[in-house]
């Protein structure tokens, strides 16, 4: 899998790209996306907004789904939030659990470099027959 190709391929995901996350590491089924958590980043309490945390988790999500050559989009994601992140440098690591033809199942992991897991998400992805050419 060339690298460069998947994260060009990405710069188009503008809200996530603009956000500040980087795909780390991507290959068919698993990938690893990391953010630095900035004031941009924090809800009225002072915490990283959910929000934000979610786009990570997804993008991650769709680096490692994307990655086989198949356009896959997210049609229901389950996140729970464990705790706030205590580390500025988060990172959201996909791994994709089953596959058919057309559905997909991820689990993605969210932690902060301190290793505080922050939250988790479950995601079903579908394959929607178009391909992608890195």
């Amino acid at each position: 899998m060339n690298l460069d190709a998947v994260r060009a391929f990405f710069e188009k995901d503008r809200f996530a790209t603009e956000s500040g996350i980087t795909i780390v590491s991507a290959q068919p089924g698993e990938a690893v996306c990391r953010m630095m958590a900035t004031e941009h980043h924090q809800n009225a309490g002072g915490a990283v907004q959910g929000g934000a945390i979610f786009t990570l988790a997804d993008f991650a999500f769709a680096a490692a789904a994307n990655c086989g050559g198949e356009l896959t989009v997210s049609i229901n994601n389950n996140i729970s939030f464990l705790t706030t992140a205590r580390g500025v440098e988060l990172t959201a690591h996909a791994v994709m659990r089953r596959a058919s033809k057309r559905i997909c199942f991820y689990d993605v992991t969210v932690t902060d470099e301190l290793g505080t897991l922050i939250a988790t998400m479950s995601v079903t992805g579908y394959c929607k027959g178009i391909k992608i050419e890195f």
